[in-house]
């Protein structure tokens, strides 16, 4: 069983256990029997990928055919299989074998080269790793074939195309060549609160870290989902989100069959490209972060109507200023969803919530979610209004990580310390107002960032924008602001500090430096690492960053 013999989850325990199973939170169905059923109601529903469509029934055939070859692998109930695909259809044939075998899936974004792969790898002592023969001109068996001698545990690799030779320490196959006759395939037996996933964070302050997901935790999720929004088989979902991260994969690769829904997935971002399957599919809803709301947001045309209903927005910064736009131009509810990998929906906005709410709240705590919002040096809760770090809890948040180091720093009790600050309204919207580690202590103050990036991000110039701690010899830190103009305009340090007095703002909150980039580093779920900008600013001014 690898790795997954050696882990003790933060909240496996018998109590932890009963809580959720006697509250109807978890019960004893499994991702394969959610499947199964949907095979069996729904045998014509799609899964439509820019390469092939299949139907439920032809997906179900190609599970079946996965798991035998797996099986014949050598993969057993426990092993780490890891893969690393685009939005394809044979990512979501994939996803189930392995949990149709027992394994524990480990998606990795296909962006990804040698030095992440091999971290990741090796802490999940991977056995398996399926990956494109290429994909967007990369070549990922080269790669893998890089990895090999430091990543042991891993025995074989699955290429989706030709499988060439990668190196004398693993095996490798052709993906079409694994699809074995169904009858070589033995179902094991599954628990609902066994490890099915295991996925790593976008490592924005440090190694990334390994979330373990159960049965349990992400099917609370999917139904829950399914009951806020009304969703049945009728609905088709769009998803453009890698499915080898937490958003894609749960609303990609495990909701559609919590009823039976017709599947719509594109392997690359294009908002025009999107528009139009989004209109040739009659798509109801997506989960996306924010450069695709944007993107959608600039190019749709005035006379779009689409079937669309939904946008949940999340995964990093959402102005409000993109709320109310989108809302505008896609003629849709566009609400702002705040998650982690670790706790995937932690709140969720009525739909009939007034578009303020939506725009410059992230929500309530989702349905069964509990928070609350401490003090950073006590500990203690605060009161409504007053800001501090988000503490929550409930039925999706995960088990753990893989390192009871990770688990003794992220859990108080039972309360998962998000890392973030938040502060709660009269009505019990939370607003997240940055990362704990994202504030600038200028002189002893601290300063927050996120008011003056939303207001900055207003101004018609800019197109992104994100403020990082600078070291300083005097103050210690102060502000500097980064930023991507829009083509046609022009922007200064001059034109930054008057616009900012117009709005009002403090001036102890100007950044103090402006630095104008081409393009942001960012995750793969679309947060700008902020971290690499405090890097960048300090070796420019010849010192170390600001950590914290």
């Amino acid at each position: 069983m690898g790795v997954i013999e050696d882990v003790t989850p933060q909240r496996l325990s018998e109590e932890h256990r009963n809580r959720y199973h006697e509250r109807g939170a978890w019960g004893d169905e499994t991702l394969v029997d959610m499947f199964d059923a949907a095979v069996e109601e729904h045998p014509e529903s799609v899964i439509a990928g820019p390469r092939r469509t299949v139907t439920y029934r032809e997906l179900a055939d190609e599970v079946r055919r996965v798991s035998a070859g797996l099986q014949k692998l050598g993969i057993e109930a426990g092993d780490i299989v890891s893969y690393q695909l685009p939005n394809w259809t044979c990512a979501s044939a994939v996803h189930l074998a392995i949990s149709y075998v027992g394994a524990v899936a480990n998606p990795i974004v296909p962006i990804y080269r040698r030095s992440e792969v091999s971290y990741i790898l090796g802490d999940a002592q991977s056995k398996c790793i399926v990956v494109p023969e290429k994909f967007r001109g990369f070549d990922y068996p080269e790669m893998i074939a890089g990895v090999v001698p430091d990543v042991p545990d891993l025995e074989h690799v699955v290429v989706v195309g030709n499988a060439p030779e990668i190196h004398d320490d693993v095996e490798s196959a052709a993906y079409d060549d694994l699809t074995v006759t169904e009858s070589d395939y033995t179902r094991p037996t599954l628990e609902a609160d066994d490890i099915h996933a295991l996925l790593y964070t976008s490592g924005t302050t440090g190694d990334p870290k390994g979330v373990l997901h159960t049965h349990n935790t992400t099917l609370f999720e999917l139904r829950r989902t399914v009951e806020l929004l009304g969703l049945s088989w009728e609905t088709t979902v769009f998803m453009p989100s890698p499915v080898t991260h937490v958003t894609g994969m749960l609303y990609a690769l495990e909701l559609p069959y919590t009823r039976g829904m017709d599947l719509v997935m594109m392997d690359q971002w294009d908002a025009a490209e999107a528009i139009e399957l989004v209109e040739e599919y009659d798509c109801n809803m997506t989960i996306g972060a924010t450069p695709f709301l944007q993107g959608m947001t600039e190019e749709v045309s005035e006379d779009w109507d689409s079937s669309l209903r939904l946008f949940g927005c999340g995964g990093a910064d959402i102005p409000p200023k993109l709320i109310r736009e989108a809302t505008d131009a896609l003629d849709c509810t566009v609400q702002r969803v705040y998650g982690s990998t670790e706790f995937p929906t932690a709140t969720w906005s009525p739909l009939d919530a007034p578009l303020e709410k939506f725009a410059e709240t992230d929500g309530p705590p989702a349905p069964a979610v509990e928070a609350k919002i401490v003090d950073l040096d006590t500990g203690e809760e605060l009161p409504t209004g007053q800001k501090g770090e988000l503490l929550a809890h409930g039925p999706e948040l995960m088990v753990g990580y893989l390192g009871d180091d990770y688990n003794d720093e992220a859990f108080d009790g039972r309360w998962f310390k998000t890392g973030d600050l938040a502060v709660v309204d009269e009505d019990g919207y939370i607003e997240i107002t940055g990362r704990k580690k994202d504030i600038i202590i200028r002189g002893g103050e601290n300063i927050p960032i996120k008011d003056v990036e939303d207001r900055l991000y207003e101004h018609p110039a800019i197109a992104e924008v994100a403020v990082v701690a600078m070291p300083d010899r005097e103050m210690q830190e102060k502000g500097c602001a980064y930023v991507t103009v829009r083509e046609g305009y022009e922007f200064t340090f001059e034109d930054m500090t008057e616009y900012l007095d117009e709005q009002g703002i403090a001036k102890q909150k100007y950044p103090e430096r402006l630095e104008i980039i081409d393009e942001f580093p960012k995750t793969t779920s679309g947060k700008i690492q902020k971290n690499v900008l405090r890097e960048r600013i300090a070796g420019e001014l010849g010192m170390d960053p600001v950590t914290r």
